[in-house]
């Protein structure tokens, strides 16, 4: 085992830039050649730089947590960044990086399911690896978590699709107004990662739409997304209690999916009086402080449902939890069930929470090109795969516990610092071994 010293002085000669595009690599076979396959809306004659780097450049920025386009231009902006963006490309030539008004031009004539193809051919290759396998549910099914987020807010509107929200002050009685962009997220979780499946951008038809769009509208488009690229992936969706409802689980049945979802009481009345009556009827029975309790076959409409509920105290706070589901919950089962209802939070936490606190900050307008800003999106969501894969199964990042700004900042430095040379690039075809930290 090496000492600290030596740990400190590996540290020092490691090229982190090299370490992540072991990892890109490694899953990704080709991945640089699949960035310039995309569908460039660009007119031929004012093409200076090529689709894949002005895309590896923008993942790059991602990666090393730059928070601006203009911060990128600036960061970037360096003989050895520039040097090692053309070997890694295996670019003939290269002397200037792209500037961010190009990049945002590129992006605003970018069709976003460019991207989404991209990365579903990465979430594919994934599977297809079998690298993931330990995270399924009851060992069959993968877990597949979905949330809306809010990105973008401003006080006029930004575009048509805009939706609207109009905020009246209880005490003063001004009106405020606020026009808003949402995103509803697949992400399927597998160990310590939440990587991006599918987006479904909530958003308005046109500026005079009677019924604004909303997440549950944009859950029955993005369930089709997810049939059509992963139709034979054994799914199990989970959601908040807003899932808890008829059409989610018509969908759920018609796909062949499971369901896991948190449960309140205004979800169906009709399942909360039968469960507590349930709960009512087996009171007298001896039960572990602890113990879940758990019932089956619960008839709702043209079909049964089952519940389970769990109450736990952690850190001196009594947490109470409810779950429905369609699987079948029995003793052996039924803490697994509970444990992948609650892995739900990792969508917020290390999905959402992350992508707007800790790095990439896609609360940031990035353009105000409706069609650039999906497309920011959607690199950050490409990136955040790679990096996830990067943060857990890089070896080069096993020696010291690192927080998420110093694997950026170490990346950063690498890439700015390290001269990644040809020989590297045929060493990256060298088979490797990728071990997910646990």
């Amino acid at each position: 085992m090496k000492t600290r010293k030596e740990k400190r002085e590996s540290n020092k000669e490691t090229n982190y830039f090299f370490e992540f595009e072991k990892i890109i690599q490694h899953f990704f076979k080709g991945f640089q050649k699949s960035l310039g396959k995309v569908e460039d809306g660009r007119h031929s004659s004012y093409i200076s730089y090529p689709a894949e780097l002005i895309l590896y450049q923008m993942i790059l920025k991602n990666a090393v947590d730059i928070r601006s386009m203009r911060g990128m231009s600036e960061e970037f902006n360096q003989e050895k960044c520039i040097e090692n963006l053309r070997i890694a490309l295996k670019l003939k030539k290269l002397e200037e990086i792209p500037h961010y008004d190009t990049v945002n031009d590129f992006l605003s004539k970018l069709a976003p399911e460019n991207l989404e193809r991209i990365r579903k051919q990465m979430i594919v290759s994934l599977l297809k690896k079998r690298c993931l396998e330990g995270g399924r549910i009851l060992r069959k099914y993968w877990h597949v978590v979905v949330d809306g987020t809010g990105l973008h807010r401003f006080r006029e509107r930004h575009c048509e699709h805009c939706l609207k929200r109009v905020i009246t002050d209880k005490e003063t009685g001004e009106i405020t107004t606020y026009y808003y962009h949402h995103v509803l997220e697949a992400k399927l979780i597998v160990g310590k990662m939440a990587l991006s499946l599918a987006t479904e951008f909530i958003e308005n038809e046109s500026v005079d739409v009677e019924k604004q769009d909303c997440e549950i509208k944009a859950f029955y488009r993005l369930s089709k997304k997810l049939k059509k690229d992963y139709p034979r992936l054994p799914i199990c969706l989970s959601g908040d209690s807003l899932y808890a409802c008829e059409p989610v689980f018509q969908i759920c049945q018609a796909n062949r999916w499971k369901y896991i979802s948190r449960f309140k009481a205004g979800s169906i009345p009709t399942i909360d009086r039968e469960f507590q009556t349930l709960k009512q009827l087996e009171e007298s029975e001896s039960k572990n402080d602890g113990d879940p309790v758990f019932f089956n076959k619960i008839t709702y409409n043209e079909r049964s449902v089952n519940m389970m509920e769990y109450r736990t105290l952690e850190k001196k706070i009594n947490k109470h939890f409810v779950f429905i589901t369609n699987l079948e919950i029995t003793k052996k089962n039924v803490m697994e069930l509970i444990v992948a209802g609650r892995n739900r939070w990792k969508i917020e936490n290390v999905g959402f929470n992350r992508q707007k606190n800790s790095r990439y900050n896609i609360e940031h307008v990035n353009s105000h090109d409706y069609t650039a800003m999906k497309n920011h999106y959607l690199l950050v969501q490409i990136t955040d795969i790679i990096v996830q894969l990067y943060e857990q199964g890089s070896s080069a990042l096993s020696n010291f516990k690192r927080s998420i700004k110093k694997i950026s900042s170490d990346l950063l430095d690498s890439f700015r610092q390290c001269h990644l040379t040809t020989e590297d690039i045929i060493n990256l075809t060298n088979p490797t071994q990728v071990r997910f930290a646990t």
